[in-house]
């Protein structure tokens, strides 16, 4: 896979280079540890330091037990800060300008650039080593533009608007009224009986976002879909399509016909893009892609063999059919540097290693017994389109034990195990002791452990917790760890 390196400057990649050491769970480092990494010295890492404590979501870098941690603002996390260092790069920046075509002369951009002609020309041949390898375009000084393969152009600045702002901000102010485009695509939703959530409705807006951009600019794509030739004679007869037929006219001087649909929505209207569940598409023992009916009996499997429930099997269906058609327009690959993706993974794989191998082996077995190679990325990203859409997964796993009982044992008047009662009686059989002596006999077999704050004997068979300060919070984070453990177990066993 190319590298990202020809998109940032030598500091810049030091910066995230930096981010990700301070991110990682599972080792902490000091300061000589994190230059000898950087190579560079005490003093520039005391620089990178101070730069990237300027950006918005950084809240603090404090020095604990003699290693270096990062401390974002409540309302922030690592994605924030990767879009701080994605708008700070000139190589983006320099994107961002012929897309939105701000200058027409190189003195011109060097200067809104604030940076020197010399430097201006280093900075696009190092962005077209880039472009070329990922993208298949460049960006020609004589046409004084981003020339190449269309499609692959739209892609990139697809990924880079996705990521680069906030779902609240429009990048497209002056270009394309957003509320008009909002009101297409649920008109269209509703026509086509497509289901739409908030991340697939800015997913959408951001790709006809750029999609119109260029068109505006008399690039053209010439991809005319049938299913967008469909919508566009169903929606003729409603008035709301007039009104925004006329408005479309206006703004780029072109008639919204099927011509422009599918120059805005490209990729999903593919023919054999699942739009609703009406659109199943047959099955076919000779089609070389994992499809829907593939998928569907991964589900049973999935089902039989941890057992869990799956409630909403042919929802993720349909998203697992749509990503492998869609590909790298897939609603989750809209990034180009910070994979938001790896954290929620990272999760399963270390909390719930048994189950994460379990479905690895289920879907690699789904794609060789097709006869389809897959990557490693390609695994990841249906992992992902797997459990971000699995309705009711934390609860399923938290279901997948027997109801752990619990005896709660404390001095004075048994006010942790009524909070506990309230708070974590759908996890937990939770009982108060309220006896006048406590008896080895009375709780061995009876339950599967007990929290403390009195000194008691070892009993066979049951997890005794004693806590000298018997908080709620202390205990539930207890709690946590032991339903974990069993969850795991559970797993464990199972594979």
């Amino acid at each position: 896979m190319p590298s990202k390196k020809d998109l940032f400057s030598t500091q810049q990649l030091r910066e995230l280079n930096l981010i990700k050491l301070l991110s990682q769970d599972k080792e902490a480092f000091d300061y000589k540890t994190i230059c000898r990494q950087l190579d560079c010295s005490f003093i520039t890492l005391q620089s990178e330091l101070a730069h990237l404590s300027t950006f918005p979501g950084i809240s603090s870098f404090p020095y604990i037990e003699s290693h270096l941690t990062i401390d974002y603002h409540k309302a922030y996390g690592p994605q924030k800060l990767y879009q701080s260092v994605l708008l700070d790069a000139p190589t983006l920046r320099l994107m961002e300008s012929f897309f939105f075509n701000e200058c027409h002369n190189l003195d011109t951009l060097a200067s809104n650039l604030f940076i020197s002609l010399s430097t201006l020309k280093r900075l696009i041949k190092r962005t077209n080593t880039y472009l070329k390898q990922t993208f298949d375009c460049k960006i020609d000084i004589k046409q004084f533009s981003i020339v190449g393969n269309e499609k692959q152009i739209r892609l990139f600045y697809l990924k880079y608007f996705s990521e680069a702002y906030d779902k609240h901000d429009w990048p497209f102010d002056d270009l394309v009224s957003e509320s008009a485009l909002e009101d297409l695509i649920h008109l269209s939703a509703k026509q086509l009986d497509a289901p739409i959530d908030y991340s697939l409705l800015h997913h959408l807006k951001i790709m006809a976002g750029v999609h119109l951009v260029r068109f505006s600019q008399g690039y053209r794509v010439n991809d005319v879909y049938p299913l967008a030739q469909d919508l566009c004679h169903q929606l003729e007869d409603e008035s709301a399509f007039t009104d925004l037929h006329d408005k479309f006219e206006t703004d780029f001087l072109e008639p919204l016909n099927c011509l422009a649909l599918s120059e805005m929505f490209s990729a999903f209207f593919l023919e054999d893009v699942m739009v609703n569940f009406q659109k199943i598409p047959l099955a076919d023992e000779d089609n070389q892609k994992v499809d829907f009916h593939d998928w569907s009996q991964l589900m049973l499997t999935i089902e039989k063999g941890l057992p869990l429930e799956i409630a909403n099997k042919d929802e993720i269906c349909r998203h697992l059919h749509n990503a492998t058609i869609l590909g790298d327009y897939d609603i989750y690959e809209n990034f180009l540097i910070y994979d938001y993706r790896k954290p929620f993974l990272d999760y399963f794989k270390s909390n719930y290693p048994d189950l994460w191998q379990s479905l690895c082996d289920s879907i690699e077995a789904t794609y060789d017994k097709k006869g389809v190679d897959m990557q490693d990325k390609d695994l990841n990203h249906m992992l992902y389109v797997l459990l971000i859409n699995w309705d009711n997964l934390f609860m399923q796993l938290s279901n997948a034990i027997s109801k752990q009982k619990l005896l709660v044992i404390e001095k004075g008047s048994c006010n942790v195990g009524q909070f506990l009662q309230g708070f974590a009686g759908q996890f937990f059989d939770i009982t108060i002791h309220q006896e006048m002596d406590i008896k080895k006999a009375h709780i061995e077999g009876k339950y599967d452990l007990v929290l403390t704050d009195v000194s008691l004997e070892q009993i066979d068979g049951v997890d005794v917790y004693f806590f000298s300060q018997l908080v709620p919070s202390i205990a539930l984070a207890e709690l946590n760890k032991h339903l974990k453990h069993k969850i795991q177990n559970r797993f464990k066993l199972t594979s």
